[in-house]
């Protein structure tokens, strides 16, 4: 069954039209579940979440929502990326405290 095409997805007045956007929303959700992966490793775990937090965030305000059919992608990349950056931060912070005495 093919999208309806209307007017305002036409002249690109509907964000859910956009390729681009849809993947930006698709990276963020991708990149939530590999920074959950790696969330250990701590340079390249934060930084995955935070550009996928970013993308999240800025899909969300754009309203858009990722999927042909309507799925939440945005949403879910904001939510697996904020949850990984808790995790990635709480645990190194917590680490350090315990080995080095330091909390900064």
């Amino acid at each position: 069954m093919e999208p309806d095409i209307t007017a305002a997805s036409r002249y690109g007045n509907d964000p859910n039209a956009s390729y681009v956007l849809r993947g930006l929303a698709g990276a963020s959700c991708g990149m939530g579940f590999f920074s959950l992966i790696v969330f250990w490793w701590t340079p390249f775990g934060g930084f995955l979440a935070t550009v996928g937090l970013a993308l999240g965030l800025f899909c969300l305000f754009r309203g858009v929502r990722g999927g042909l059919r309507g799925e939440r992608y945005a949403l879910a990349g904001t939510a697996l990326c904020a949850t990984s950056l808790l995790i990635a931060l709480s645990l190194n912070q917590a680490l350090r405290y315990m080995m080095w005495d330091s909390t900064w």
